[in-house]
């Protein structure tokens, strides 16, 4: 069940049929119990602009409202959208429903025209809205209403987040950055936390302060007994000091810059941290790259389940498929079964711990979120599907191959002419019906690039 400030506004009028009105009002409300926590539903039908003005500012004077659903139960005129939209600048769901007979009698309820006339008036003030349209029982309207809830309460969580990005990106990682006042419009706040601060908050932790980071990932992790211990306290340490700061500021994902000195200066790998992180559900990216923990969150959000952050490293035209890899991250949880997470050294700095397998096969969702060339100063999302094949580790570090569904090269020629982001986030889940949603709420421009 979600939970969400959700305020549900039935309207109607008295020269319709209110009995039919009525029985749709009961079953909406059902609907939305079963659905949300947190949804403020009236004791009725509400009749008059005057009504639904009122029960909407007592909902919102209670708590901060996340989206209002508004159905036209019947037919409605516009008073009622601007009394509504005067109450509270909130997100507006419209829902139209069916009418209950057609049979060359009366027309009972005219919601279709209730819901145009509400739409017409909203696009005249410039107020953003989604529509649904359906009965209450039907399976099809209550899923359309599970998605465009779940992606409210996310576009609401945006606006409230703070990411913390710990040091710069590395030279020449120009893709990692973000303009804060682009951020803005998503809701994201950059916290900037001081790197060899960082460092020296883990330093001054002691092994028993940090024990209790070494014994969670024990049993999640083989061959931790295999890497020289100082490497794991320092993986320890590190984890520890961290989450202790994401705590203390309130932070709800990170960018790490991994690299140089990570190693030169700590001595250690960031990968095991980053890993770690992201199957507690605090979204981790390498080199810094800030839009990458804000794909890597939203794909978290819509579907539940770690993503994994990777570079398209290798294509094999005979199968229409590519290599994701990263040098040492990856969520335990991503392990393929038979291998399961194994402990290892980075593959060029032979430093600890890092991550080392293939990831599991499944259905597989690609997005990408990064500014548009397009439209200076808004946002695009990259999206294609695939599948996560049965096949083992490729490259030292974590890696996957997905079938594309489509022919690769001209699909890796096309990723490159548009100049997307050499970090691609994969989840195992097909999200892609909800990443559009979220798309229009936020007006970002959707690239599909394969089947949508």
């Amino acid at each position: 069940m979600l939970t969400m400030n959700l305020a549900f506004l039935p309207l109607a009028r008295p020269t319709f049929d209110i009995e039919t009105a009525n029985t749709y009002f009961a079953q909406s409300c059902e609907l939305l119990k079963q659905q949300v926590d947190g949804c403020r539903l009236p004791e009725g039908l509400l009749m008059s602009p005057e009504e639904a003005g009122a029960f909407l500012r007592q909902a919102a004077a209670e708590t901060e409202l996340d989206a209002v659903l508004v159905q036209a139960t019947t037919f409605i005129d516009a008073r009622f959208i601007l009394e509504i939209m005067d109450a509270t600048e909130a997100p507006i769901l419209l829902w139209g429903v069916r009418e209950p007979r057609v049979n060359g009698t009366r027309l009972s309820l005219n919601s279709m025209t209730g819901i145009n006339n509400l739409a017409n008036s909203l696009v005249a003030k410039g107020r953003k809205f989604a529509l649904l349209f359906g009965n209450p029982a039907e399976e099809a309207l209550a899923r359309e209403l599970g998605s465009q809830l779940k992606v409210l309460s996310l576009v609401r969580q945006l606006s409230r987040l703070k990411i913390g990005v710990i040091g710069d990106q590395p030279d020449g990682f120009l893709f990692s950055g973000a303009d804060a006042g682009m951020l803005a419009k998503l809701g994201p706040q950059i916290v900037e936390l001081d790197l060899r601060q960082a460092f020296d908050r883990a330093n001054e932790l002691s092994e028993a302060e940090a024990q209790a980071a070494v014994e969670a990932v024990s049993g999640q992790v083989k061959g931790l007994e295999l890497i020289p211990p100082e490497g794991v306290m320092k993986f320890a340490r590190f984890q520890t000091a961290l989450q202790q700061q994401i705590q203390e500021l309130g932070i709800a994902m990170v960018a790490v810059r991994c690299w140089p000195e990570f190693f030169t200066d700590y001595g250690a790998a960031a990968c095991s941290t980053v890993s770690s992180l992201i199957d507690q559900g605090v979204m981790a990216s390498c080199e810094a790259d800030i839009h990458g923990a804000i794909t890597m969150h939203i794909q978290r959000q819509l579907c539940g389940s770690a993503p994994y952050l990777g570079d398209l490293v290798h294509i094999d035209e005979t199968k229409d498929s590519g290599v994701f890899w990263h040098c040492g991250a990856g969520a335990f949880s991503l392990a393929r079964p038979d291998t399961g997470a194994v402990a290892g050294l980075h593959p060029n700095r032979k430093l600890g711990f890092t991550l080392e397998f293939g990831l599991k096969p499944g259905e597989v969702s690609i997005h990408r979120l990064g500014p548009d060339p397009s439209r200076p100063g808004e946002y695009r999302m990259l999206m294609m599907k695939g599948d996560a094949l049965d096949e083992p580790q490729k490259f030292w570090g974590t890696s996957v191959e997905v079938g594309f569904r489509q022919p690769v090269v001209p699909l890796m020629k096309e990723l490159m002419r548009q100049g997307f982001e050499p970090h691609y986030s994969l989840v195992y889940a097909d999200i892609n019906e909800e990443m559009n949603i979220l798309c229009d709420w936020l007006d970002i421009r959707p690239v599909v690039l394969g089947e949508a």
